[in-house]
């Protein structure tokens, strides 16, 4: 097996891992590991914008308040202003890097509103393309930078464990083996598990692995019942289904269903209120036999306004200037992930985790609308300052490397990952039950018989067994056996680690959790 030595190894090249590479190869070698070109990213792929207080009646204590409200009493406070305090400044220097977001007619920045924003504060690069001109710009830096190696299409089989630091990991390139060394720090950018749910919003890639890869190594996972469904996916038969931004709704258009009926008129926040009440409003109008459809008749110059949305519906027999868009709900983004503060550092020395794979508390029970750009972009900077002011290397570093005592994980057939998805879309979907959540989990236990060492198999079955522990319903988490909130459970976080025994752990907002 071929040994390589870097001082940082980046796992993703989604908008978290392409921002860290760029700003860590200001002061070390990098190298870059990916399934797939960022290209084929979620961050590429996102539609919706980066919420920063850049408005002059906005300021960032509103969008503290919003982030907390929509996370629904699991929020930690200081992760969250910590995000929301240095947006604006990073949203200056996205544009000094040659990010162009969009203006209106009088030359101002063109800031949209999305559910649950009191505020128009989404800046949208592109109209509805901001993921892709975004990661644009910083890859074009990326490629140009001689600090910077990438390794793709590579597939991680574990983290490098060495007396309890891990230094790196074992990458599979074609049929070779190679083990990369990170000197100074493993930063894990692996994105989301959507593409474990039948239906999703999410690329062909995003199958959690980065969580079962930190979970092997001993790193706490916290809180993975949290999916947040997307309530607007276009009703399609592909996966992943493409997605209708909830910027559309933020422009004036209505949740209908067959008959004509505005589904979200009741809601005090209309079609705008958070996306786990609107996706369950939509589940059950569909339970009782209706088709669900947005209707953008009303929004003026919608194919200039969206037009990726535009030309993503012509392309699936959808006209939105001529018809009511059929939509509903799928896997879109998991609240949940590897136990992390704001800089990305974990319980186990020299992993770090930044972006979705993460959880920081920033999103608590429901990520606020255009805050996972921001989350990514915030917590890369971080990182770089942390690992900038800390120069010491490993105490390996330049050694030889033995075995690492992690066992590695195998890849997944398609066959497998469809019946995976099966299970997890039926077991632990938009409503759930302690029944059906059991009956997933010993649906996904006798296949894992069959190929135990798969890293998504690990990420279902933990996803569900989180899920069965919270018997409560709170923000995207919804259990019909448990239907309300439970008080017992404010500030109550599930926690798993492999190294101890699954339990639930009560945590305040000001707990360090890594």
């Amino acid at each position: 097996m071929c040994t390589t030595e870097f001082d940082f190894v980046i796992i993703g090249s989604g908008l978290a891992g392409s921002t860290a590479a760029y700003l860590l190869a200001q002061f070390g070698s990098v190298a870059v590991v990916s399934k797939e070109s960022p290209t084929k990213s979620n961050s590429w792929a996102a539609q919706g914008g980066i919420a920063a207080a850049m408005d002059k009646s906005d300021n960032p204590h509103l969008h503290l308040a919003d982030t907390l409200a929509a996370g629904d009493g699991l929020s930690n406070a200081a992760a969250v202003q910590a995000i929301v305090h240095r947006a604006p400044k990073l949203m200056h220097w996205l544009m000094e890097l040659g990010v162009t977001f969009d203006h209106n007619d009088t030359g101002q920045l063109s800031l949209g509103l999305e559910g649950a924003h009191s505020r128009h504060r989404i800046l949208h690069a592109g109209g509805d393309a901001t993921g892709a001109n975004v990661l644009k710009v910083i890859t074009e830096q990326i490629n140009q930078h001689p600090n910077i190696q990438r390794f793709s299409p590579a597939r991680v089989s574990s983290l490098y464990l060495n007396q309890g630091k891990v230094l790196g990991a074992s990458v599979q390139l074609d049929t070779q083996e190679q083990l990369l060394i990170g000197r100074r720090a493993t930063v894990l950018a692996t994105g989301g598990a959507g593409q474990l749910f039948e239906y999703t919003t999410n690329p062909v890639g995003a199958t959690g692995e980065g969580i079962a890869l930190a979970y092997e190594a001993g790193a706490y996972v916290r809180n993975l019942e949290f999916i947040q469904f997307h309530p607007t996916a276009l009703q399609m038969e592909a996966n992943p289904r493409f997605l209708i931004s909830e910027a559309v709704r933020g422009a004036g258009a209505h949740l209908i269903n067959e008959t004509g009926k505005q589904i979200m008129s009741d809601h005090p926040q209309g079609d705008l209120a958070p996306r786990d009440q609107v996706a369950r409003c939509i589940y059950e109008q569909q339970q009782a036999g209706h088709r669900i459809f947005l209707d953008a008749s009303k929004i003026t110059g919608f194919h200039s306004k969206f037009p990726t949305i535009y030309q993503g519906c012509l392309k699936h027999g959808v006209d939105p200037l001529q018809m009511p868009i059929p939509v509903t709900p799928a896997a879109h983004f998991i609240m949940g992930g590897v136990v992390a503060d704001v800089t990305g550092k974990t319980n186990v020395p020299g992993l770090y985790a930044i972006g979705e794979v993460a959880s920081t508390g920033i999103h608590g029970a429901n990520r606020l609308a255009s805050n996972s750009l921001l989350e990514c972009i915030v917590m890369a900077h971080e990182l770089a300052e942390h690992l900038q002011q800390s120069s010491h290397l490993s105490e390996q570093a330049g050694s030889s490397y033995v075995d690492s005592d992690i066992q590695k994980f195998e890849s997944i057939d398609s066959e497998m990952l469809r019946q995976i998805q099966s299970v997890m879309w039926k077991s632990a979907g938009i409503v759930r039950d302690k029944a059906m959540l059991q009956w997933g989990l010993g649906q996904l236990e006798a296949m894992n018989q069959i190929n135990p060492r798969a890293a998504a198999m690990q990420t279902a079955m933990l996803i569900l067994q989180s899920a069965l522990l919270r018997e409560e319903s709170r923000g995207a988490h919804y259990r019909a056996d448990f239907p309300a909130h439970d008080p017992s459970f404010e500030k109550l976080d599930t926690f798993i680690c492999k190294k101890a025994n699954t339990r639930l752990s009560i945590i305040n907002s000001s707990k360090k959790y890594a």
